[in-house]
């Protein structure tokens, strides 16, 4: 029963933080064109706390409350930063002509390293022993988010009908992903006690 309700709880808090992206392109910013894109996310800021409570509750629900909260605050820190270098690298590299674009590919793939190992550096000083490995768990985590939206726009396509990469994006399917690799990655790396 443990496992159902631990599995629940990764797909459960992904639809929470997937509803979060999908309410704000569609109330706040509005669905038309590139609408989304204009101004910073704010949905993320709870996304990430959101992923952070997951991340804390699918490795160590048995930590003390004080050392959990600790994890949540520097994992929701790390991967607010992450998310917001992603998304200004990710803009850049779009918007700037091939040359300098691959600059702007090297700070996306700093943001994923620097949140793989710092998520994995606070969950083994504050919740449990991680395996070295971890780390690189997570960055695939991170980096599979992207073809699983393109696969998952396929299978349920945009509000639109569309079925490109830029509108898995928009769709917030790279959320969804992110909620579920990002805990389960932490849960698999864990060492056991």
């Amino acid at each position: 029963m443990r496992k159902v309700v631990r599995y629940s709880a990764f797909i459960g808090q992904a639809l929470v933080a997937w509803g979060l992206w999908i309410a704000e392109v569609c109330w706040f910013k509005g669905w038309a064109g590139l609408a989304w894109t204009h101004g910073f996310n704010w949905s993320s800021l709870p996304i990430c706390a959101v992923i952070a409570i997951a991340s804390n509750y699918s490795v160590a629900m048995q930590a003390e409350i004080a050392r959990r909260l600790l994890f949540v605050g520097v994992g929701w820190a790390m991967m607010t930063a992450g998310f917001t270098l992603a998304r200004w690298a990710a803009e850049e590299f779009f918007s700037s002509w091939l040359g300098a674009g691959a600059n702007y590919a090297l700070y996306f793939f700093i943001a994923i390293l620097a949140v793989s190992a710092g998520l994995t550096l606070s969950a083994s000083r504050w919740l449990v022993p991680m395996r070295y490995w971890t780390a690189f768990l997570v960055a695939i985590g991170l980096l599979s988010a992207i073809p699983l939206s393109y696969a998952t726009i396929q299978i349920f396509p945009a509000l639109n009908g569309d079925k490109d990469t830029l509108h898995s994006i928009k769709m917030g399917y790279p959320v969804f992903w992110t909620a579920v690799l990002v805990p389960m990655a932490l849960f698999l790396g864990r060492k056991k006690q």
